[in-house]
């Protein structure tokens, strides 16, 4: 008989440790990464500016926008610069920066965590009930500001819905977690926005954060 209940008290304690939602930093979800492997040449301001006027000038087909690139790249090229292969590198910089930035893990996928952030509203059930959400590492994200790398947003489906007093308090989320990076039109308070988001979670707690 001893040995029963001691079992049962080794199974309750047991279930009741791995209830426990696992902590997790924002760091936790953007893997490491190494270096954008794209170098790009020391500029003055001055030949920046000059190559931001290329890069806009580019999107324009007249006369007076032809000939003012022209002079542009010329100057540029006394400089020792090619403005093409500039271009050229700065596509792929930028290439580069979203890839890393849409670079998800799985090793939480399936668990139940806990992790603070601040609320962008997406559904509501009624007026300032959200039942979904954007979970963001700092506050404002996303509003009136461009929002964080993919990684570094996960959008919260909780349907018994949390009253948002304020975005500009942290909260504690707990649910299950997934990895799944999509790209959604959300609406936002400012208008629809396009938002990459690299994580779903099924909240069972919303709560202030303290």
């Amino acid at each position: 008989m001893k040995r029963l209940i001691a079992l049962l008290v080794s199974v309750i304690s047991f279930s009741g440790f791995s209830s426990e939602p696992t902590p997790l930093e924002w760091k936790d979800l953007a893997p490491t990464q190494t270096k954008n492997q794209i170098e790009l040449p020391e500029l003055t301001y001055q030949q920046r500016l000059a190559l931001q006027e290329v890069f806009t000038l580019s999107q324009y087909d007249d006369p007076e926008a032809t000939a003012d690139l022209a002079t542009l790249k010329e100057n540029l090229k006394a400089d020792g610069l090619d403005t093409d292969q500039l271009l050229k590198l700065r596509a792929e910089y930028i290439e580069n920066q979203q890839k890393m930035a849409e670079t998800v893990t799985t090793e939480f996928d399936g668990q139940n965590v806990r992790i603070p952030g601040f609320l962008v509203p997406v559904e509501f059930s009624s007026p300032l009930v959200a039942t979904e959400f954007l979970l963001v590492p700092v506050a404002g994200a996303c509003i009136h500001m461009p929002p964080p790398p993919a990684n570094q947003i996960v959008r919260v489906s909780y349907p018994k819905g949390y009253e948002v007093e304020t975005v500009q308090y942290p909260v504690w989320v707990e649910g299950v977690i997934s990895s799944k990076l999509e790209t959604d039109n959300v609406y936002l308070v400012d208008g629809n926005t396009d938002v990459a988001m690299g994580y779903t979670m099924n909240a069972s707690l919303v709560k202030d954060y303290h």
